[in-house]
């Protein structure tokens, strides 16, 4: 019986290490997902449209109305193309394209 109790103990603890493991990796990963730092803004405009590929992009702009200005500036060279403005936008080689946690367009 005292084998019994020993080995169960012992699961209980590996389980128990485990299960403390799986817990801190999981905020440790969580932690390294959030943003640190003041946004940055990059202007997107679509000398095409939308539907193509051929875009004029410019970053670190400090603020969304700083963006929108030099995005509107340089929609008006390509006859009021489409554009868009960025928040954190980081380069996903998965896509082959930018990815940002918010674009406006107002």
């Amino acid at each position: 019986m005292t084998v019994s109790k020993n080995s169960n103990a012992i699961s209980i603890v590996v389980v128990l290490i485990l299960l403390i493991a799986v817990i801190t990796a999981v905020i440790m990963i969580n932690q390294s997902n959030q943003h640190k730092g003041p946004a940055v803004w990059s202007s997107f405009v679509y000398k095409n449209g939308y539907t193509s590929a051929a875009y004029e992009m410019d970053t670190d702009f400090t603020d969304y109305q700083s963006c929108k200005v030099h995005a509107q500036t340089v929609s008006a060279k390509y006859d009021n193309a489409p554009w868009q403005c960025g928040s954190q936008c980081r380069f996903d080689s998965m896509r082959q394209g930018f990815e940002c946690e918010s674009m406006m367009n107002d």
